[in-house]
């Protein structure tokens, strides 16, 4: 009896390890076969990479990725008209404005030759839920699919020699993930710089993002003018990277874009502009982002962000599949082969 009772003892662990195993095999067996191109967008009538014309895009250098501080662009606005400017409920703290190719010298591409050249919706529609909420329009006289219509047609058409923007799908969703990754707000919070009425100075600022954002790289920082007190306020961040996604120094801004680049009609709005040596970074009393347990929605943990391009490609690449299944498989069969090892009954 105590014998029976020893040898279940020490066939437990492994049994629980080869049922796991087993378990997790038959899971992702599904997951491949269930997997369907119409899933995650699509892509399944989008064209391989080597059946993309050569010509399309452009030979840029580099990209950049700008995102805005709703808060401080209606605040900007100048209220000719009522409401011109209204930030969505689930608008994050800072939004998506584009993601636009650039040349060293400072000039940049627009309106290239695109398949499509002309803005889809309907490729997509798998992703719109999450582009409304990442990429926001705040001006209710135009929809929200216009504001992503002018930044495809006039930006996405012309990052299409890279692979991963080769498509109007690809673009968006490539742009959410590098969002997602690099997250301005969450990068001031880390460096305790959070809204306030009481200006911060602007290398405050350049280093926090430096340093929690950018990896020690320079970034470019515009600013906004309040129409109604003339303070001068935090408007816009701008990320640069390589053609791979690496993170490198934004080159010193030479002028700015005014905000009809948005809005693209009357009333005319505030332009952005250099910032001075302080600024404030305003705080909305009345904001809607939705916060969980005091973190905003759109973070992401930072053991979370080294399988992001592994997760991701799963929805956006042509071959996803044995990635996908690695990215899962790895890390669950290595807590279990931990689990058994602490056990005491070694391998």
């Amino acid at each position: 009896m105590a014998m029976h009772q020893a040898r279940n003892t020490c066939w437990q662990p492994k049994m629980i390890t080869q049922i796991t195993i087993f378990s997790l095999f038959f899971a992702h067996v599904h997951a491949f076969l269930a997997w369907s191109p119409d899933a995650a967008g699509p892509r399944g009538s989008l064209p391989m990479m080597d059946e993309v014309p050569l010509r399309i895009g452009s030979d840029f250098d580099y990209l950049m990725l700008t995102r805005i501080y709703p808060t401080a662009v209606c605040r900007a606005d100048d209220d000719s008209v009522p409401d011109s400017c209204e930030i969505p409920a689930e608008t994050p703290d800072w939004s998506i404005h584009g993601l636009w190719p650039n040349y060293r010298n400072g000039s940049y591409p627009q309106f290239c030759d695109g398949i499509p050249r002309k803005f889809d919706g309907k490729l997509i529609e798998s992703i719109e839920e999450r582009l409304t909420k990442m990429w926001p329009n705040l001006y209710p006289a135009k929809t929200a699919e216009s504001f992503w219509k002018h930044e495809w047609e006039k930006h996405g058409t012309c990052a299409q020699s890279l692979k991963n923007l080769s498509t109007e799908y690809l673009y968006f969703f490539k742009t959410m993930e590098v969002d997602l990754q690099f997250s301005v707000g969450a990068a001031l919070r880390r460096a305790q710089i959070v809204p306030r009425s009481e200006p911060y100075l602007l290398q405050e600022i350049q280093e926090a993002l430096r340093n929690e954002l950018s990896s020690g790289k320079n970034v470019q920082i515009n600013c906004l003018t309040d129409k109604k007190t003339k303070q001068t306020l935090l408007g816009d961040v701008r990320m640069c990277f390589d053609r791979k996604f690496q993170p490198i120094d934004c080159p010193h801004a030479k002028s700015t874009q005014p905000l009809t680049y948005i809005l693209g009609h009357p009333p005319p709005l505030p332009s952005f502009k250099a910032c001075p040596s302080s600024v404030v970074y305003l705080s909305d009393t009345t904001s809607r982002v939705l916060r969980v347990a005091g973190l905003e929605h759109r973070e992401v943990s930072f053991w979370i962000n080294p399988l992001i391009p592994i997760y991701s490609s799963f929805f956006s690449s042509q071959e996803p599949k044995q990635e996908f299944l690695w990215g899962v498989s790895v890390p669950f069969v290595a807590i279990v082969l931990f689990v058994y090892y602490k056990s005491g009954r070694g391998f």
